[in-house]
């Protein structure tokens, strides 16, 4: 596939996603190094609420679980679940990613679960080959700058 029909592709899926179940709020796709890759949302979101702030966050505090559950010696992490007072942030690893779902409290856990395990393996596969190709055209950049 072309990086534009991974790029259609994954905005699809993040569509399917968001408007799966009741009270999720946003989709977010984020890279190994924190960088919003791409994100959906039901509603429209208040002025100060950053997704891509969102994301990286979220990404971060994932990647410092999955380095506390290998100290601890629990291996990786299959699903980081964040409860706060006014909604829930759902974190699984997706290839060279995170797919992060933002959601209210009256959200049913067992579905959004059903929803990360039905689609995160299909996204991972998806945003592997998407940074590649998109690896591949900034070393060509660099490549045509320099020679």
């Amino acid at each position: 596939m072309s990086y534009s029909e991974d790029e259609n592709l994954l905005k699809r899926i993040l569509s399917e996603i968001i408007n799966s179940t009741a009270g999720l709020k946003n989709a977010i796709i984020i890279d190994d190094t924190g960088i919003t890759v791409m994100s959906t949302s039901k509603f429209i979101i208040d002025e100060d609420i950053s997704v891509e702030k969102t994301g990286a966050i979220a990404g971060a505090v994932y990647t410092a679980g999955e380095e506390q559950g290998f100290i601890l010696g629990f291996g990786g992490i299959g699903l980081q679940i964040t409860e706060y007072d006014k909604g829930l942030i759902f974190s699984v690893k997706i290839g060279q990613g995170v797919l992060c779902l933002t959601t209210d409290l009256k959200i049913q856990i067992g579905m959004v679960r059903g929803v990360l395990k039905k689609w995160a393996p299909k996204i991972g596969q998806i945003l592997d080959r998407y940074l590649k190709v998109d690896q591949d055209v900034i070393n060509q950049e660099i490549k045509d700058l320099f020679f």
